[in-house]
């Protein structure tokens, strides 16, 4: 093998070698700015609460968020709004999966979040998510969906604000499978903890 060819060899692997190579772990900022970016480009995400016999009920539902905060638009009359009244314990998920599928399998990232549900009931917090919710959502102007929401007792669109206590993130930019657990605090607006996956869960020792 001529070094010219060793040469050419090595450059047509590289891009290939690169794309492999595991990015830096990432600092708690870094993994709050990555959450709060797929919180504001994604809209639909999975919402679960519970039933009145502890069983859970998933719906998908539009999500607006401001950071690590998200608010969720529904009606008095639907069964998530009665079981969010009897127990705000929810849980919410929401990915970024690449249209190409498995080919751009090094894009995706997903977050899982255990929180707290919480009606909205303050007019100028109702005013703030009107606002998030046509920012977030660009076809909503082409709607009248937020024209004449009202406060609870007024009407039937409410707004629920979603706090995080707990959560999961997964982002395979770093590298494939590669996940933290997420502890939350200030209301949710701020991570404060986060455990590498493995670690927790016993398959990797603790340093």
């Amino acid at each position: 093998m001529t070094a010219t060819h060793f040469r050419l060899q090595n450059v047509s692997i590289a891009p290939q070698l690169e794309a492999m190579m595991p990015s830096p772990e990432p600092s708690v900022a870094e993994v709050q700015e990555a959450i709060i970016e797929l919180l504001r480009t994604e809209e639909i995400g999975i919402l679960a609460t519970i039933d009145a016999d502890g069983r859970p009920s998933a719906s998908y539902m539009h999500f607006a968020s401001d950071g690590l905060v998200v608010y969720t638009h529904t009606f008095s009359y639907t069964r998530k709004h009665v079981q969010m009244q009897r127990n705000p314990d929810v849980s919410y998920t929401m990915s970024y999966l690449p249209p190409s599928g498995y080919a751009g399998r090094r894009e995706t990232r997903y977050l899982q979040i255990q929180g707290r549900a919480t009606l909205v009931t303050d007019p100028a917090e109702i005013q703030r998510v009107v606002e998030l919710s046509l920012e977030q959502f660009p076809w909503a102007a082409d709607t009248s969906m937020y024209d004449n929401i009202k406060v609870p007792d007024q009407g039937q669109q409410v707004f629920y604000r979603i706090e995080p206590v707990e959560g999961l993130w997964s982002d395979n930019r770093i590298r494939l499978l590669w996940r933290v657990l997420l502890e939350f605090g200030d209301g949710g607006k701020t991570i404060t903890n986060v455990e590498d996956y493995n670690v927790a869960v016993g398959r990797r020792a603790r340093h």
